[in-house]
């Protein structure tokens, strides 16, 4: 006998480690939700996730700018979530990067030709030999290999 496939929903809901997921999930998505009622327009809809760890509030953010604001606002969330959270003590604010947004690793930039050769120029005339090294390295980021 075949045994048919189990609901996403019950097995989200009756297994053990995804149940508890599941109901951490709820409780993080009610604790947001408490949150942004207690934020002010625009600000409130910056406020991408809560969670509480111990005595800490964690709320991640899209900028660093809405960081700041929810920073501003801490007093204010720990009161408001008094009722939900009483051993509530602080908010710590994390900023979440989309992927496309971060910053390329790798090579990290490059100086127009005339500038690169002018710094390479620099470098033959100093003295100190580790500055003089230093400026030569730094005269091989050129965008145009010709100057090189």
């Amino acid at each position: 006998m075949i045994n048919k496939p189990h609901k996403v929903a019950r097995v989200l809901e009756d297994g053990a480690q995804l149940g508890h997921l599941n109901r951490m999930l709820k409780q993080q998505r009610a604790l947001l939700e408490q949150t942004r009622k207690i934020l002010p327009a625009p600000l409130n809809e910056h406020c991408l996730h809560a969670r509480i760890d111990s005595d800490r509030l964690i709320l991640h953010t899209d900028s660093p700018a809405w960081s700041t604001a929810l920073r501003f606002h801490a007093p204010r969330i720990i009161a408001g979530l008094k009722s939900l959270a009483p051993n509530l003590k602080k908010v710590d604010v994390r900023i979440i990067i989309e992927q496309e947004v971060r910053p390329a690793t790798g090579r990290r930039g490059s100086l127009p030709g005339k500038t690169a050769a002018l710094i390479r120029e620099l470098a033959d005339g100093l003295e100190d030999a580790a500055l003089r090294t230093a400026f030569k390295r730094l005269g091989r980021a050129s965008r145009e290999d010709e100057t090189r």
